[in-house]
């Protein structure tokens, strides 16, 4: 380990090594230098051994945000089991739901959704937000979107994150925006947004829809990880938990919603999120996915 700077000054410091650190692990793991860093171990075998054992060690010991995946499981139940014990998961727990915040920036994947809720909201004023976390999309698109003076937003999350959401709408006076754990009120929604959530789920989705009395007139997904080979299960550390996340088959996606009595009306790219899982390159999803489905008359 480095003690001293060159020339006999002073020594550096424990924060300024781990700084250093820290730098040079997150270059070597980046997505940015992914490519160069696999074309490399190509053409030395003993570095991807040394990464591999480095890149495990740092995924499991970050607790901060950064994108982090590992692994190709099989199932969500497999993924789960590779969690080291001891370990939060999930979303619902008091650090989980509330690292992400309330509020966020509007990025190109998210102006499909604002141009199909400009459409949808004048006649259909109740939104279901499906894993909508905080309400971070309705607090977001609200920056950008003047609201129906009549809409109801209910988001729908686990435990610690509707506690979390109900104090925080409290604190921001916000009366169009409640929250609940009950996926039976999805069934008197006019719109079901699922944006970036479906995939952090142990049940299929169509089971979801398939389970309600009513379903909602209009679907809109956003920000789904889809590929057109075999799905799979990886493990991404989101800083505060571990979390199986789920890369779906497109093809099988679509037909699921389908069979539920929806249209596929309009899908689109998300190019600003990808998935990179390191040692598994061919697993990369390049794009994530957008999709708007109308319930059939």
């Amino acid at each position: 380990m480095i003690q001293a700077s060159i020339s006999g000054t002073s020594p550096v410091g424990k924060d300024t090594i781990e700084s250093m650190r820290d730098r040079v692990t997150a270059l070597l793991f980046s997505s940015m230098s992914k490519r160069a860093v696999d074309q490399l171990e190509r053409l030395v075998p003993p570095l991807r051994k040394w990464h591999r054992f480095a890149y495990e060690e740092h995924f499991f010991r970050a607790a901060k945000w950064e994108r982090l995946f590992h692994g190709v499981y099989p199932t969500f139940e497999a993924a789960e089991r590779a969690i080291p014990a001891g370990s939060q998961v999930g979303f619902d727990n008091d650090d989980a739901a509330h690292f992400l915040g309330h509020k966020g920036s509007i990025f190109p994947s998210d102006y499909p959704v604002l141009f199909w809720l400009e459409k949808l909201l004048p006649e259909n004023r109740r939104v279901f937000d499906f894993g909508g976390y905080l309400g971070i999309s309705f607090y977001t698109y609200k920056k950008v979107m003047t609201y129906p003076a009549d809409l109801h937003w209910t988001v729908f999350d686990v435990p610690a994150v509707v506690t979390a959401g109900r104090q925080l709408a409290l604190e921001q006076r916000e009366s169009q925006l409640t929250f609940t754990g009950d996926l039976s009120e999805a069934s008197r929604a006019d719109i079901l947004l699922a944006a970036g959530s479906i995939h952090f789920c142990r049940e299929e989705f169509s089971d979801e829809l398939q389970s309600l009395t009513a379903r909602p007139k209009h679907i809109l997904i956003n920000k789904l990880p889809l590929v057109e080979a075999e799905p799979f299960v990886t493990l991404h550390n989101m800083g505060p938990a571990f979390c199986p996340y789920k890369i779906m088959n497109r093809t099988a996606v679509v037909q699921s919603i389908l069979d539920c009595g929806y249209e596929l009306i309009n899908s689109w790219s998300n190019p600003d999120l990808s998935c990179y899982i390191p040692f598994h390159p061919e697993r990369t999803v390049r794009a994530y996915t957008g999709m708007y489905f109308r319930r059939k008359a």
